[in-house]
């Protein structure tokens, strides 16, 4: 599947599920270990899979049947316009689930959902999940802080993109990928950035020129490190603090050491 700009219409067929099971412990994604430890029953329901670049978990309409947990990835929420321009409206990595709208009562996808970082993800049916979700006050208020999560980062990125400048959203974009897999090297295309971004290549193509030459990142053939994160922080909008604030309270447990 190639990393461009336009996204495929395909569904997520069983096919890809098959034998796709790896070793990654559940841990890594902190609201699956807090919903775990409140009901041991879901561990035996739950499956690890292993997804590539731009494979799709949800269409736009589609049931949503399984609630999806990142462990090493990060899963984009897309909205594709009429002329086949995407951006993405959401990112989800090890901090939260995929799916979270069929728990509150919303059992299609309104949004196209795609691996924006490959890896794995565990899986759990919606139904075993709602029960947990709607029978333990716990894991109601674990389940209800993701979504607050999911809100502030919807809203803030709407502001973002809508003043601020290609440079500044590509900064605030790349940090928050690296928040939430770690490392320096990522795989991106510039066509695949732009696609988030909903920019146009070539926008992207003099954004990623820039912070390169202040020593950001290092773009080359498709694989983009980040050689200077203090760099690429002075280079970002204001939006970063509040993203990056919401997010280590999910990822840190400071709200889970208040429930």
């Amino acid at each position: 599947m190639s990393e461009g700009a336009e996204v495929p219409q395909s569904s997520f067929s069983e096919r890809a599920l098959q034998g796709a099971s790896v070793s990654v412990s559940l841990s890594r994604n902190r609201l699956l270990s807090e919903l775990l430890a409140i009901d041991v029953g879901l561990m035996p329901q739950t499956r690890v899979v292993n997804l590539e670049f731009n494979a799709s978990l949800h269409e736009h309409g589609d049931s949503i049947d399984d609630i999806y947990f990142p462990l090493d990835s990060i899963v984009s929420a897309l909205s594709i316009m009429e002329d086949g321009t995407t951006i993405e409206i959401s990112m989800v990595g090890r901090e939260s689930l995929v799916g979270l709208s069929a728990l509150l009562g919303n059992s299609s996808s309104r949004h196209w959902t795609r691996m924006c970082i490959g890896g794995s993800l565990a899986r759990l049916s919606t139904s075993a999940l709602e029960h947990t979700f709607v029978s333990n006050e716990k894991a109601l208020k674990y389940i209800m802080r993701s979504y607050s999560g999911l809100i502030t980062q919807v809203s803030q990125r709407a502001v973002c993109n809508a003043r601020h400048t290609v440079l500044e959203r590509l900064a605030c974009w790349l940090l928050m990928v690296q928040d939430r897999v770690g490392g320096d090297n990522l795989r991106f295309t510039q066509e695949a950035i732009a696609s988030r971004l909903g920019a146009r290549r070539a926008g992207i193509t003099v954004a990623a020129g820039a912070l390169q030459s202040i020593g950001a990142i290092e773009y080359r053939r498709g694989q983009l490190h980040i050689k200077d994160r203090v760099g690429l922080e002075k280079a970002v909008c204001e939006c970063y603090a509040v993203l990056k604030a919401d997010h280590e309270e999910l990822t840190e447990g400071r709200f889970q050491r208040r429930v």
